[in-house]
Formats: C-alpha cells, structure tokens, sequence
C-alpha cells in the first residue's frame, strides 16, 4: 500500500473520531510480509509466506477515559473502528494520565537496504542446503542438521495523531539460522545453535553460523559436573544477554509503578558495578528492533538507564511518563496493529568494554565460562533470586579446559550485577537486549 493510501486511511480515521466527540486520538496503519524457508537433510520441509495489514485507532475522552480497537479492512473500515474505540473509551475509567506524546513531527523514512522480494526463491532454499552443508562439513562429530533455514521481512508502520503527528517508515531484514547434533562414542549427543541477520542478503555469514553451530555443539561433549563451589564465572555475550532480559523488566515504570520492580525508588543509587552502563536505543544501528520513532510515534533517543553502576531513571511510555512527572524516553512499544502501546525496550545493550572474551577467561584464572543456561525469565522479578542449570567450559590456568554440565547457578541479581568485575568487546544482540561477554567475581555453583 502507497504512502498517499495510508494517510488517506490515517486523516478519515482521525476525522472519524474527532466527529464522535474525541479529545484526542491516534491511529496506526501498518504492513508486514514475512517468508519462512526451513530445510533438513537436504528436503525442503518448510517454505510459508504470510502478510498482513491493519488499522488501530486510539481515542481518549474530554476526561480522559481512553479506548481502543481495530480491523483489517483499512478504509472500509475505518468508520466501525473508530466507534467501536469510542464505545469501548465511553465504557472504561477516566485517567487523567491517558495522553499523547506531545511531539508533532512529520516523516517519511524508508529504512530498507533491499527488496527481498528481487532474490530469486531457488537461491534462498539454496542457501538453507548451503548451510546445512557447511554445518555437517564444520566438525567430523556433527551427526546431523536437525534444521537449517532463512527467512525475510518487510515491515511498514504508520502513526498519525490528532496533535499534528504524522510519521511513517518502512524497514526490512533477513536471517538464517542452524540447529545441529554432534556425537563422539560412549557420549551422550550434544545439540547446538546459531544465528545471523542483516540488511541485505549479501550480509549473512552462512560460514560464521555453520562453525560456531558447530562449536557451540561439540565444545560440550562428554561434559560433566564441576565441583560445588563459590566460584569467579564468564558469561557469555548470549547467556549475558538473557540476564539482562531479565533484569531490564524491573527497570521499566510500568513495573515500578505497580510494585513489581527490584530497583523501585533507586534512581542515584549505585546498583551495579562501575563498569556497567546500560543503554536503550530505538535506532541503535546493530539492533535488531532498530527503528526511527516508538510506537506511540516519539522520535529515537538514547536512554542511559544505568550509568556507571548508578541508576539513572527508567523507561517510559507517554503514559508512565506523565503518571510519575518523568520526561519520556520513547519507550512506547507496541506489537502492531492490534494492540496498545506498553512499556518496552527497543534495542537496550550493556555498553561494551576494551577485553576480548580470551582476556577475560584469562583474567578469571580457575572458574567457569557458562556458554548454556536454563531458566534464566525464572529469575524473582522483585527479589531478584534466581536458580537455573547451566553448562559451559571449566577454567584452569586462565584458559578453557574441559567441558561442565549438569550444574546449577544460584544467586540473587542485585549481587550478581554488583560483581561484575569485568565487561569484554564482543556486543551482539539477541532480540531486543544485547550484551557482551561479562566476567563476575564469585556465584555459587552447585555441581559433584
């Protein structure tokens, strides 16, 4: 759909709702088409392309009740949707902190590097056999591909609101990823994983993805337990990434307002050590969220969070901002057209330091390098308290010597974020949150 169509479809919405009586509103047009290509053992087992488009409106009363709904007829219907938001506003409570962001900017960006849709079918199923080759190819011990596979996306999102804005942009991604098996005999078989994705077609690292799959799956045979110990650990860029998925959440106001938040009222207080810094960025160039505005339409900006090891604020929405007096942070997320903006990260990152992963673990001396954990979203969102299994590489001398599993990690968040004694290099991120390699001075582990 062009942009002439869209705004068409975002100005009658608007003048629908403004008709029906509403103080405000906002309206959402977007767009998505995705292809999914899943080979094994050479057979093309999946090949699905799906697309949808739709239409949110947002009004909020003369005394703040606010309501929403929405469709997938776009123009036709425009008009049903717009009264079925405001039936649903008639319906709710008043909340004098139902607002819009006050920005009015106006854009049109398109922040797509290639059309997908220009790359012939037979040379992505292609490139699955090819890197399901390269897989079994990386290591002797890889007994097989349970699955390789890529897929594509082209995403539109338009916003418009009855404070002027009106802002729209177009963005599109590719991936591949492998999932494989690796064997030795009298060893039970090890699984392992890896990922890419990019702007272009050309950008993927079939090579990269088929050796580390490949790593990540033998590194780990024949592991067994470590003895139980208090020990210095090196998490790394992935697992490292899982805790702060875990971590950012009692970061966010939605949480803290409603009590569910381990840093509530520490804004000042140092909460982690001061070589922590933690970052969200709605157009982080290597993020895979990275996008010019949020969705309630808010421009990019680059929220410290944590500075330090202090804690500097949280993230926003329009309306968390203005319930707690805080500016906002552009941190209205939403996952479409079907639903209302929530409190989210976009692309939040622990600032990377100067240490190589190498120079961490050699810094570490005699501990464990945690390649694998297990339960990491259990952790207690209040308290902080987490316990989960793990898997990794034992560290003796400063180096990596055999491989650990079967061992459990137990300790609190508060205490682990206050021991990270060293940051590593190597940012990479894994959906919204992205991390490097952190080494902590003790956690328990619980093994032989």
């Amino acid at each position: 759909m062009g942009q002439s169509v869209d705004r068409a479809v975002l100005n009658k919405a608007l003048n629908i709702a403004r008709d029906l009586g509403a103080a405000d509103a906002e309206v959402i047009v977007t767009h998505s088409a995705d292809l999914d290509i899943e080979v094994a053992q050479g057979v093309l087992e999946t090949l699905e392309t799906a697309g949808s488009s739709g239409l949110g409106v947002r009004v909020f009363t003369p005394d703040r009740r606010m309501g929403f709904a929405y469709t997938t007829a776009l123009d036709a219907g425009a008009r049903s949707v717009a009264e079925a938001a405001w039936q649903n506003a008639i319906a709710s409570d008043p909340d004098e902190h139902n607002v819009l962001p006050e920005e009015a900017a106006t854009s049109e960006e398109d922040w797509s590097e290639q059309d997908f849709l220009g790359i012939p079918l037979a040379d992505k199923v292609a490139f699955c056999r090819e890197l399901e080759q390269k897989t079994l190819a990386a290591d002797t011990r890889i007994a097989r591909v349970q699955e390789a596979s890529y897929s594509d996306s082209r995403s539109k999102y338009a916003i418009a609101n009855s404070h002027g804005l009106r802002r729209s942009y177009t963005n599109a991604r590719c991936s591949c990823a492998v999932v494989a098996a690796a064997s030795e005999p009298d060893t039970d078989s090890e699984m392992g994983w890896e990922f890419d994705f990019g702007p272009t077609f050309s950008a993927l690292r079939p090579e990269w993805v088929a050796a580390r799959c490949a790593r990540h799956a033998t590194q780990a045979l024949g592991g067994k337990p470590c003895p139980t110990a208090a020990m210095p650990i090196v998490l790394e860029n992935r697992i490292a990434a899982s805790f702060l998925s875990v971590i950012v959440p009692a970061l966010m106001a939605n949480n803290v307002l409603k009590g569910k938040s381990l840093f509530a009222g520490r804004v000042g207080e140092r909460i982690a050590s001061e070589c922590v810094t933690i970052i969200d960025q709605n157009d982080c160039a290597p993020g895979l969220n990275r996008a010019p505005f949020d969705g309630e339409g808010a421009s990019a900006q680059r929220t410290v969070l944590v500075e330090r090891g202090a804690l500097r604020g949280y993230l926003h929405s329009a309306y968390t901002a203005h319930r707690m007096g805080e500016g906002a942070t552009a941190n209205g997320g939403r996952g479409g057209f079907r639903s209302t903006p929530e409190v989210g990260a976009t692309n939040c990152f622990v600032k990377p330091g100067g240490a190589a992963p190498e120079a961490l673990i050699e810094m570490t001396g005699s501990g464990l390098f945690v390649t694998h954990a297990m339960g990491v979203h259990t952790a207690d969102p209040i308290s902080g308290d987490f316990s989960l299994g793990a898997s990794g590489m034992l560290i003796e001398g400063g180096r990596l010597t055999r491989p650990v599993r079967g061992v459990t990690l137990a300790g609190n968040m508060k205490d682990l974020l206050k021991n990270i004694q060293a940051v590593g290099n190597d940012l990479r991120f894994f959906g919204a949150f992205g991390a490097p390699s952190v080494l902590v001075s003790e956690l328990m582990i619980s093994g032989a």
